[in-house]
């Protein structure tokens, strides 16, 4: 939730600037009012969607390790910090109290209105609704109700002010200050919302203006802008002739409506983009724990739900051991690692999907030196497998199969290449998460992985997402790594799924 509030606010704060910067003293009004609606829209979405990212790092070796950067396509989990329960129930109880204070504002105004339009005297301006009402002074506007003082005279300046009501009426205003009212209950604490709150009713006096002044003078219009002694009524909700802002708007009547320039166009959607790629397409389809019942459950981001424990598991035909006797027979040891000596085993993790296929076939601990995409080839060179079930129906399931490359010292090749021995170990279910228990205290993670049982896990990998520093649990399972507060931190040991801590 802070993520999504964070990225709304860096959002929003950002185009608003755009707009501010170049937008603002535009005479497209239409234009501008679409940009602010737009952008707040923007800022409440982006953050909800999480695409592939656009370019894969290259695995890195890391240091104090002989394995490769896990990929993000991991498990969330969220470690708790060093703030106190207290303080983080008392900062909710002051947003809820904040929150629900302006929602009992927009409630009395919405009751306000409603006792207004019982209280009125109902007329008809061609289709719309003219309540004149004894209880305000002015005139305004709320959707297609066109409120007004009944010590307004009916002359031509009458009509001027119908003219306006109905340009808010028609340009559907309302549905503006509804949404954004709104969106201040909940976000009052940005300082943007204010700012747009602000801008868009003066953006909707603007509309409304150029719309009296497609059929009566400036001048005279401009007159009663200036000799109106009417005064609006601080309704939230309500759109007003009667705002304040005059000398703006008479300025605004003055000046030459030109085209915005295609380089502020420009500019603003290169800023859109640049926001959408950072805050999108910031993650690759993964995996996030769920509670499922009697079976360990992952939901995949992109092909629905990986199961981890099953009444049924996927069987390859024939049964395993002729998996075994496959890869046995179609794996090599890639030359590259002969001369140089490399050996050591690898862990192959794969899903079988519902249809019985592989995929997500990739090393989850490797050596290198080829072995690693060697093991991969194989896997997904396999036939198809009969898939797991849970309660009679097909499910995905995620396996690894370890992996080990030797060296034979006492016999070579013809080529001189000393020979290698390869053993298929069985395939093993992924668990169920790591158990971690973590803080970020003044730039260092410290904590503790446990296994299912309970237990320290010691040999666990902990390295920094994206990075090339890491580190292992020690014999109880403790750890501690330095990171900045903006890097993600991977925790994996081989059968287990891994889990991504996030400092927050």
């Amino acid at each position: 939730m802070i993520n999504y509030l964070t990225e709304l606010a860096v959002i929003h704060l950002a185009l608003m600037l755009g707009y501010w910067l170049l937008l603002r003293n535009e005479q497209q009004f239409a234009k501008m009012r679409f940009f602010i609606i737009g952008s707040t829209l923007l800022a409440l979405i982006i953050p909800l969607i999480k695409l592939p990212k656009l370019f894969i790092q290259a695995k890195t070796q890391i240091d104090r390790l002989p394995i490769e950067v896990l990929p993000e396509d991991v498990n969330s989990s969220i470690p708790e910090m060093n703030t106190s329960i207290w303080s983080i129930d008392h900062l909710i109880w002051f947003y809820v109290i904040i929150s629900s204070l302006f929602l009992i504002r927009f409630l009395k105004g919405l009751f306000f209105l409603i006792h207004l339009k019982r209280n009125s005297f109902r007329e008809k301006f061609d289709c719309y609704s003219i309540q004149k009402v004894g209880e305000i002074n002015g005139s305004f506007t709320f959707f297609n109700w066109i409120f007004l003082s009944d010590q307004i005279e009916k002359n031509e300046d009458y009509h001027m002010i119908l003219q306006h009501e109905k340009a808010h009426v028609s340009l559907g205003h309302s549905y503006d200050l509804m949404f954004f009212e709104l969106f201040k209950i909940c976000f009052w604490w940005l300082p943007t919302t204010w700012f747009i709150n602000e801008e868009i009713r003066n953006i909707h006096e603007y509309e409304a203006d150029a719309y009296v002044l497609k059929s009566f003078n400036a001048d005279q219009y401009s007159s009663i802008l200036i000799s109106s002694t009417l005064k609006s009524n601080g309704l939230g909700l309500a759109s007003s002739f009667h705002e304040g802002l005059i000398q703006k708007r008479l300025k605004a009547m003055k000046r030459q409506t030109k085209k915005v320039s295609p380089i502020k166009l420009g500019t603003l959607m290169a800023l859109f983009s640049i926001l959408f790629l950072v805050f999108a397409c910031t993650e690759e389809p993964g995996q996030s724990v769920k509670s499922g019942g009697q079976s360990g459950l992952i939901e995949s981001k992109t092909d629905g739900e990986i199961y981890t424990i099953v009444e049924e598991w996927a069987q390859y035909p024939g049964g395993m051991d002729a998996l075994y006797e496959f890869v046995s027979n179609e794996i090599g040891y890639p030359k590259e690692a002969r001369i140089s000596g490399v050996e050591g085993q690898i862990w192959v993790q794969f899903v079988v999907e519902k249809d019985g296929s592989l995929s997500n076939v990739q090393t989850v601990k490797g050596i290198g030196a080829g072995c690693d995409e060697e093991g991969e080839r194989v896997l997904q060179s396999a036939a198809s497998f009969i898939p797991a079930s849970q309660r009679g129906k097909q499910v995905r399931v995620q396996m690894v199969m370890p992996i080990v490359f030797k060296i034979d010292k006492d016999r070579t090749n013809p080529d001189s290449s000393p020979q290698g021995i390869i053993i298929v170990n069985e395939v093993q279910h992924l668990h169920n998460n790591l158990k971690v228990e973590a803080d970020f205290v003044n730039g260092e993670w410290s904590g503790t992985i446990y296994d299912e049982a309970g237990g320290g896990l010691p040999g666990a990998n902990i390295v920094i997402s994206g990075g090339a520093t890491g580190t292992v649990s020690d014999l109880d399972g403790s750890f501690k790594l330095k990171a900045n507060e903006s890097e993600n931190i991977i925790v994996s040991f081989v059968g287990y799924q891994s889990v991504k801590l996030e400092a927050e």
